[in-house]
């Protein structure tokens, strides 16, 4: 790609205006060095049996900006932003006890990303400072450095295209997403998930796709927090926007068992667990 551009960007500032026009028109339809993304979801659940019990809802945003370095291999430079704010933490304000039932920062910084295999695995470093959201006693900024890995796949039309009407099929769908990532600010941990559904389309009505879905996951972590480490599996139908943009949404109903781990947090008895959940997620790039 990146020869491709070179030898077009000569031949579109050439003598013959014929071929100059032709090269000018082929720039425009090459991938861009610079990009911009948004991903953003809201992860909310209610427990209603086993250990820690709670309703909360964490919307999360993150926004990037990039510049490729090359496009073989895919490597990019880029700024980004990105805050977690969930709904039921509380700071210490006249004189209570803070309740942090999630990450509650928002911060900027810069990274490096190298994707792979047509972008289905990732590897990254970034850092900067993070905001603490809430007064909880801790120091208002930290430094947030993280690095690691993800791999996505997922089977064709998993997003199927748009409708004019109605149509009802089959059409099976199935989905891996696994990472890996190191964070300073949590003690210097390294936190592993793996996600795996797998379901099917069964009603496309103009924009909407409705569709039955699965789930399992698993989490681990290096320094034995009880909420990284646990495996579930859950089922609910999926409805899927395809358009104008792409947004996904997973009620579902979860049943897992945290492993037993204890790190700063006692792990909670008893350690399975029950959830109802709905998940929000949309990823663009613009």
């Amino acid at each position: 790609m990146s020869d491709a551009r070179e030898h077009l960007a000569r031949a579109s500032a050439g003598p013959d205006p014929a071929i100059a026009t032709r090269a000018r028109a082929q720039l425009e339809l090459l991938p861009s060095p610079v990009w911009r993304d948004f991903y953003a979801d809201v992860f909310g659940w209610s427990r209603v049996a086993g250990g820690n019990p709670a309703s909360d809802a964490v919307p999360t945003f993150r926004l990037r900006a990039g510049y490729r370095l090359s496009f073989a291999p895919d490597l990019s430079v880029y700024l980004y932003a990105q805050g977690t704010r969930d709904l039921a933490s509380r700071g210490a304000a006249a004189g209570a006890v803070p309740q942090i039932l999630a990450d509650n920062y928002a911060s900027v910084g810069s990274g490096l990303l190298l994707r792979l295999w047509d972008r289905r695995v990732g590897l990254f470093l970034q850092a900067g400072p993070a905001l603490n959201l809430i007064d909880d006693g801790r120091s208002r900024v930290a430094l947030d450095a993280r690095g690691g890995g993800y791999l996505g796949l997922e089977t064709a039309r998993c997003w199927p295209s748009a409708a004019g009407g109605i149509s009802f099929g089959l059409i099976p769908c199935a989905e891996l997403y696994t990472e890996v990532t190191y964070v300073s600010r949590f003690a210097d941990n390294v936190i592993g998930l793996v996600r795996g559904r797998a379901g099917a389309t069964w009603l496309i009505a103009g924009p909407l796709a409705l569709q039955f879905a699965g789930e399992l996951r698993a989490a681990a972590d290096r320094n034995g927090e009880f909420y990284n480490n646990l495996v579930d599996a859950g089922i609910g139908p999926r409805l899927r926007l395809l358009r104008p943009v792409l947004v996904d949404f997973f009620p579902s109903f979860n049943a897992g068992s945290y492993l037993g781990r204890a790190g700063a947090d006692p792990a909670p008895r008893p350690l399975s667990y029950r959830d109802f959940r709905i998940q929000v997620a949309t990823y663009l790039e613009f």
